[in-house]
């Protein structure tokens, strides 16, 4: 009896993928994989198994029996093909290679944009791919090398580097500005709000100010926003106020698309992490990268110290 060939281990990375988007169309999106080579896998396992690994269903697909059966080796097969891609990327000195990151589109512009552009001069073998999303991600379940995300994450296993420190205030768009009392507090209470819905964010404001006095927004808002971007442009629309990282807003200030209101409040500290897997360290690309990201974080420290609570730190 002729022997039947090893199943793929891309195969079955692909599989888990799709159980873990919930549907080969959602798996393309969130991991960069095109639908047909997801689609090609499945049916390659599923036709190994003899019967369906997915049922489909009007909003993806669930796991058939046979699919649960092979999700854990699944899974496994994931864990080990991206631990197999960490130990040889790290057995070389010299970065190269690719180096996954994800960021919002603003830290990607105030953050990624230098020290990825030092990198690449400096490192022209390395590769760098950035998935733009304000979602702060797992990178151990995504199979990224770093995350660039405000606040530090729950997850006791990744490792979180502070990179910087900023308070939170408020801002609208300049024609807002003109037509709304954004100097009286009491005004600016009933203004309508837009909430930046992202994890780190928080959801209810709580302003202090002059002589300890404290404003609190809790107010539903009229706009979940899920990245600071969509929030600038939205308060440049005139749609209501919002509450960011100073280091973001005073820059959108200097150039005239925003307004600070009520200058003289603040909603406290907020922290920008890069977080990462423990092994991710080890790789030369990750490591040089997160020291040129470090060292420009205290540069921009020391050149914008009014909106900056403090200096990055490890």
């Amino acid at each position: 009896m002729p022997l039947r060939a090893a199943i793929g281990l891309d195969d079955l990375r692909h599989f888990f993928l799709v159980a873990e988007a919930g549907g080969v169309s959602a798996a393309a999106r969130r991991f960069g994989v095109s639908k047909a080579t997801l689609s090609r896998a499945i049916a390659r396992l599923e036709d190994r198994a003899g019967g369906p690994l997915f049922d489909r269903v009007s909003k993806g697909v669930l796991l058939t029996q046979a699919g649960q059966t092979l999700l854990e080796a699944a899974r496994q097969a994931t864990e080990a093909g991206s631990l197999a891609d960490e130990v040889l990327r790290a057995v070389t000195e010299e970065p190269q290679g690719t180096l996954r990151i994800a960021a919002s589109a603003l830290s990607g512009q105030q953050f990624l944009g230098p020290v990825v552009a030092r990198l690449t001069a400096e490192y022209p073998k390395v590769t760098t791919r950035i998935q733009v999303t304000a979602a702060g991600p797992d990178p151990l379940a995504e199979d990224l090398d770093l995350v660039l995300r405000l606040g530090r994450p729950e997850a006791p296993y990744l490792i979180a580097r502070r990179i910087i420190g900023t308070r939170m205030k408020l801002y609208c768009g300049p024609d807002f500005a003109a037509r709304h009392p954004v100097t009286d507090p009491d005004g600016v209470r009933r203004l309508p709000r837009i909430s930046i819905d992202v994890p780190g964010a928080p959801r209810d404001w709580v302003l202090s100010g002059p002589g300890g006095q404290r404003l609190t927004f809790d107010a539903a808002p009229s706009v979940y926003a899920g990245d600071p971007t969509v929030a600038l442009g939205l308060i440049r629309a005139d749609a209501g106020i919002t509450l960011l990282p100073e280091i973001f807003g005073a820059d959108q200030v200097q150039r005239g698309q925003a307004v600070a209101v009520l200058p003289d409040y603040e909603a406290g500290e907020i922290e920008i992490f890069a977080v990462f897997p423990p092994q991710r360290s080890k790789v030369p690309a990750v490591r040089v990268f997160i020291d040129y990201l470090i060292a420009y974080a205290e540069e921009f420290s020391r050149e914008r110290p009014a909106v900056l609570s403090s200096s990055a730190e490890a």
